[in-house]
């Protein structure tokens, strides 16, 4: 479905089954009736449907003119979102792109625009003006198929970095891809593993206090509901071993992969953030923007894209972690809007919506994605 009329809870087309071990879950339809008034944000902060209709909205970029592009992953598509007016809303859908293998990362760089599909990434010349993407060149191959399917990417530096998923939820990987962030020069060569360890990055931001990237990485599951604590790493300015599969959290031994005696975990890198296990963090931004009040800047937000395999209903929301001035942590993550999993639920999968990137327009307004309503949100701030 992609109407761009009267509102009805959108959800995917893509059919495949949830997995174990998957965290790019079919966009689902929202079991909780739509109610854009059950979001609750601070006072002051303005939450409105930018865009509706539309189908399983993942990562978001905005373009060098300043229209929003957006992965509809399991539509194997690329939607552009103009607001040449900047009314707040999208005037419409504009089909960018068809007929990819689960695109799902996007980037600008240099005027062109990249998109990370499941086993590549591709580069195309843009079109500003008539919002078009064309001669399209592979740049390198990447993982395919198998676990965790999406690929995020980010330029940093001069060099491009793409994350890839484990295949599986906790095991020894046969191919070093997987389970880490790849680093390469802008055309696709030199490729190289930038860090390793990292069971699912999906989330990939520059933190611009830092000059570093930083991913949300999503925990293993099975063993219970609150181990391990989804985390955030800085992967500092060489990368390195982030420990999974034999270490979660902040230096845990896994004892299915580690015997007594065995340090390891102790030389790897530990987290900037534990949240709460099994609440999924995809998207995450570094927040700059005058817009917002002062302790909402210099702020990372992230997505919490919701439990599937915890007892009681976690995540569901965007929450913010405060920085001091160096970019470090002052403290755990805190809620910012919550809403979309019903007041009260405690039944396994039972949401209004599910919240997956995040993105801030040059006027410092949120975009945030939701890929069970079928939604693309903005969020404002007025005293």
């Amino acid at each position: 479905m992609s109407k761009f009329g009267t509102f009805t809870v959108a959800s995917s087309s893509l059919s495949l089954i949830l997995s174990i071990f998957g965290a790019f879950q079919p966009a689902y339809a929202a079991n909780t009736k739509f109610d854009l008034n059950q979001l609750k944000a601070p006072a002051g902060f303005r939450v409105e449907v930018f865009a509706k209709d539309v189908d399983g909205p993942r990562m978001m970029v905005f373009s060098p003119g300043g229209v929003l592009l957006v992965s509809e992953s399991g539509e194997g598509r690329v939607a552009a979102f103009p607001d040449p007016q900047h009314s707040g809303k999208a005037s419409k859908e504009v089909k960018v792109l068809e007929g990819l293998n689960e695109p799902h990362g996007l980037a600008f760089y240099e005027g062109k625009l990249y998109v990370a599909e499941n086993d590549k990434v591709v580069r195309y010349d843009w079109d500003e003006t008539n919002l078009r993407a064309t001669n399209a060149k592979k740049l390198a191959d990447l993982p395919g198929s198998g676990g965790h399917s999406t690929r995020s990417i980010v330029f940093h530096g001069g060099k491009m970095y793409i994350s890839a998923g484990s295949s599986c939820n906790v095991c020894i990987e046969k191919d070093p891809r997987r389970a880490a962030v790849m680093e390469f020069n802008p055309d696709g060569t030199s490729m190289k593993i930038f860090a390793k360890g990292l069971r699912n990055a999906v989330g990939i931001a520059e933190n611009p206090k830092t000059d570093t990237v930083w991913v949300t990485v999503n925990g293993r599951d099975m063993l219970g509901d609150d181990v391990p604590p989804e985390v955030i790493f800085d992967l500092g300015k060489n990368g390195g071993d982030f420990g999974w599969p034999f270490c979660y959290g902040d230096h845990i031994p896994d004892q299915n992969f580690t015997k007594p005696g065995d340090n390891r975990c102790q030389s790897v890198f530990g987290p900037k953030v534990q949240m709460q296990a099994h609440s999924a963090p995809l998207g995450l931004a570094f927040y700059e923007s005058p817009q917002f009040p002062a302790e909402y800047q210099n702020n990372i937000f992230v997505a919490l894209h919701g439990s599937w395999n915890r007892s009681v209903p976690a995540g569901y929301k965007i929450v913010r972690v405060k920085l001091d001035a160096q970019g470090q942590p002052e403290n755990g993550a805190q809620d910012f809007i919550t809403g979309w999993l019903a007041p009260g639920e405690t039944k396994k999968g039972r949401w209004m919506g599910r919240p997956v990137g995040i993105a801030i327009g040059a006027d410092g307004s949120m975009y945030i994605s939701d890929d069970s309503a079928g939604v693309i949100y903005r969020v404002t701030y007025q005293k």
